[in-house]
């Protein structure tokens, strides 16, 4: 071989290792980009049409309530007249305790504590008074013993994946870790009892994010899109979904650096839904109009 030849194939090979270093350097950039110019523009059309089996709602906007719209919201839950909120993003994960003024719809703050600064804070759940709350990559289950005026801190639980999205069927907890599983975890060391995959039409829905529990069904944020997909817990299939594009669009009206929607919580007493999103200025009160068949 000549030593021009030679000199090719080390440049060539030097080139080769460069984009496969930049590849993996950037992979969670690439992902991302992939997801927003392919995957989620083919799950938004495949979860607007309406199919066989599937009812698809529309989320009615009945009121808005003043949300701070610093808040990168990653877990929502009632508990009585208080409302939990989980946010996330390094150095500004948080635990926030409000009182709900059902009837002025105000939102009062009375308590908050910030996450450690290499924490990224994700979906909460409260069964029997203990709040749980996940981190995305640390693999930590905080708990939170709520017997007391304030939250006391327990030892932390161990997870083995990522956490995403949490709740809980009164018996476990169900949590999501972006991909198209729920695990359904012992309340005591958070281990598996059971998982099912997500389906819609056959086909598996994956980047499932922040979840509620809600008459028996699990209703979890699609990652992304402006969907939540209504699961049915014994089988993983979708029996229903709720379109939330008129909220994403009211929303963005307010502000149009608001991020995706997350967040869901069902307050029981009053059989009222509330939905938002990360970094939004409204938490939305609504009601579903089923969409008529086409």
């Amino acid at each position: 071989m000549s030593a021009r030849s030679q000199r090719r194939l080390t440049i060539a090979a030097l080139l080769a290792a460069i984009l496969c270093i930049a590849a993996y350097a950037f992979r969670d950039h690439v992902s991302y980009l992939w997801m927003q110019s392919v995957t989620v523009p083919r799950m938004n059309s495949l979860f607007a049409v309406q199919t066989d089996g599937v009812d698809i709602f529309e989320a009615r906007v009945v009121r808005r309530i003043a949300h701070n719209r610093k808040h990168f919201v990653q877990g929502l839950q009632f508990d009585g007249d208080i409302l939990w909120e989980g946010t996330g993003l390094y150095g500004q994960s948080k635990l926030i305790k409000y009182r709900f003024d059902r009837a002025a719809g105000i939102l009062e703050p009375v308590y908050e504590t910030a996450l450690p600064a290499h924490i990224f804070g994700e979906g909460l759940a409260v069964l029997k008074g203990i709040l749980y709350q996940l981190t995305w990559k640390k693999g930590h289950v905080y708990q939170y013993d709520l017997s007391g005026t304030q939250p006391l801190p327990l030892t932390p639980l161990s997870n083995d994946r990522e956490g995403w999205g949490l709740t809980t069927d009164g018996q476990h907890l169900i949590a999501s870790d972006g991909s198209a599983f729920l695990t359904f975890r012992s309340i005591t060391d958070f281990y598996v009892t059971h998982a099912i995959e997500v389906q819609f039409q056959g086909k598996a829905i994956d980047r499932l994010n922040e979840l509620e529990w809600i008459d028996g069904k699990v209703w979890a944020n699609v990652w992304m899109t402006p969907f939540i997909v209504v699961v049915d817990p014994a089988t993983g299939n979708v029996a229903s979904i709720v379109d939330c594009r008129t909220l994403v669009e009211d929303a963005k009206a307010s502000d149009p650096d608001i991020d995706v929607l997350n967040g869901i919580a069902w307050n029981v007493r009053n059989r009222e839904l509330y939905l938002t999103g990360k970094l939004w200025p409204w938490i939305y009160q609504v009601v579903l109009d089923k969409k008529p068949s086409p």
